[in-house]
């Protein structure tokens, strides 16, 4: 089994997992809500978030001494999304999605073991979602965001997310088999597209596609998300507009539009 890679400067790396805690479900905390969710001694918290408040990654609230994301974080993210080609047209094609099917849409790309949201167009969201916004991570195997990418991802990178050996589980239907995992993936890759049901989030079914652009392993994906499952009619109709916006927007992030 090949051996997690461990971090050359851990207390860096201990700082940064600090900003995983902020989502829609929690917007602001204090150091002793860090504390616990890190393991930090509360101390060693309080220096990290004042350091964070410098760089303009965290903000303090004067009225509740609550820390939450600040605009450096934000400024971070777009210039993210900049340098990944994401434009406003991208987000005009996932509107239209989303308004002619009604249902969440989102724009995704590859990064380590994580599916990165790029892009969220929603109609609808769940007590607790993770996939509420843009910059949410999911994991690759449980999302047909994550599968889309992981499928078409090199040889080299499947066989080392395969060797990690039995994967998180979320919900009872979660993928947790790299055996299973692997013939799922071949599956997409057959099919052109990959689903989940109620794999990440319990109640959510969702559809994806990639974007093919040129580049060598595919980069991005597009995926639809429903509240109720998706009927094989209804997989039909989502899967002829999904590849043909994930075409149009292979020419936007290739430059070739």
């Amino acid at each position: 089994m090949t051996a997690e890679p461990m971090p050359k400067v851990k207390s860096l790396y201990k700082a940064l997992h600090l900003l995983d805690y902020f989502d829609q479900d929690h917007p602001d905390a204090g150091v002793t809500e860090l504390a616990e969710y890190s393991g930090l001694l509360k101390s060693s918290v309080h220096n990290i978030l004042q350091t964070f408040e410098l760089c303009g990654y965290v903000t303090q609230s004067s009225e509740t001494s609550r820390y939450m994301l600040g605009g450096t974080a934000v400024s971070l993210f777009s210039r993210f999304k900049a340098t990944r080609k994401i434009d406003y047209r991208i987000t005009e094609y996932l509107q239209s999605l989303r308004d002619t099917f009604h249902k969440n849409v989102y724009f995704a790309a590859k990064q380590q073991d994580a599916a990165v949201y790029l892009c969220a167009e929603q109609v609808f969201t769940r007590p607790g979602s993770r996939l509420s916004k843009e910059g949410a991570h999911a994991p690759l195997h449980a999302t047909s965001l994550g599968k889309v990418l992981l499928g078409y991802s090199t040889v080299s990178e499947k066989e080392a997310f395969y060797q990690k050996g039995p994967l998180p589980a979320y919900t009872a239907h979660t993928i947790t088999d790299p055996a299973v995992l692997r013939a799922e993936l071949e599956r997409v890759i057959y099919d052109g597209y990959a689903t989940s049901a109620c794999e990440y989030q319990d109640g959510i079914y969702c559809l994806a596609v990639p974007v093919i652009d040129g580049y060598e392993p595919v980069r991005y994906a597009i995926g639809l998300g429903s509240a109720t499952p998706i009927t094989p009619y209804q997989r039909k109709q989502y899967l002829s507009e999904l590849r043909y916006v994930a075409k149009e927007i292979a020419s936007i992030v290739s430059g070739k539009w």
